[in-house]
């Protein structure tokens, strides 16, 4: 009689047990290669996380950005290595003297006198120790002729020292009322009154509507 030897669902045990083992064999090969690529994977997405941050950090801080921080730290890079050039200084300027302009009134009167005569009422006490000796001195008049058809003059007149103040002379010919302004005068010193005085051509009364000393200083 024949000895079998046992089988399992129709296949000898010893088959079995060898394609067991050999299942047995690649799973253990197909689990260490799965292991052994897994770190790979890993850090190859860890490099993906980080690479996919960069364009972030960058749109933080563009790279205009970048070059502003540069230009500002290299000055203060540049004055810890080299001493501080010093600047030239420039020298204060002397304050131009202030101008100071002063009127002095006389008023208003008429004439019709052939020769220098006074007119009532046109005078001033004037003191030139009240102004600076760097003066510039001038005789205003407004003149008016009624009758258009003469010519009068007007000066003033140191009646204190009785002379008539030198190039204060001013004149008008025509019918036309004007502000006639005298050359530059020269006052005499200290305190005196001056008179305004006026004269005719034909002895035609004429007016003074107006007139003044003007004293500039500086």
């Amino acid at each position: 009689m024949e000895n079998k030897l046992p089988t399992i669902f129709g296949i000898p045990i010893g088959y079995a047990i060898a394609v067991f083992m050999l299942l047995v064999a690649v799973n253990l090969i197909f689990l260490d290669i799965f292991l052994v690529a897994s770190p790979k994977k890993s850090e190859q997405a860890a490099s993906v996380v980080i690479q996919s941050n960069q364009p972030a950090a960058e749109e933080a801080c563009p790279a205009a950005c970048l070059t502003k921080i540069q230009e500002l730290a290299t000055p203060a890079a540049a004055l810890q290595g080299e001493e501080a050039v010093p600047t030239a200084t420039r020298a204060p300027t002397k304050a131009a003297s202030p101008v100071s302009e002063f009127f002095i009134p006389f008023g208003s009167g008429s004439g019709s006198g052939t020769d220098w005569q006074d007119i009532p009422g046109l005078l001033a006490a004037i003191d030139t120790t009240n102004y600076a000796t760097n003066r510039t001195v001038t005789f205003e008049v407004s003149l008016r002729i009624p009758t258009g058809n003469q010519t009068v003059y007007a000066r003033l007149f140191n009646a204190t020292d009785k002379h008539p103040v030198w190039f204060s002379d001013v004149s008008l010919e025509g019918g036309t009322p004007s502000l006639i302004i005298s050359s530059p005068v020269q006052l005499d010193t200290g305190n005196k009154t001056y008179q305004v005085q006026l004269k005719t051509s034909l002895g035609f009364l004429s007016n003074i509507d107006q007139a003044r000393l003007r004293i500039v200083t500086k």
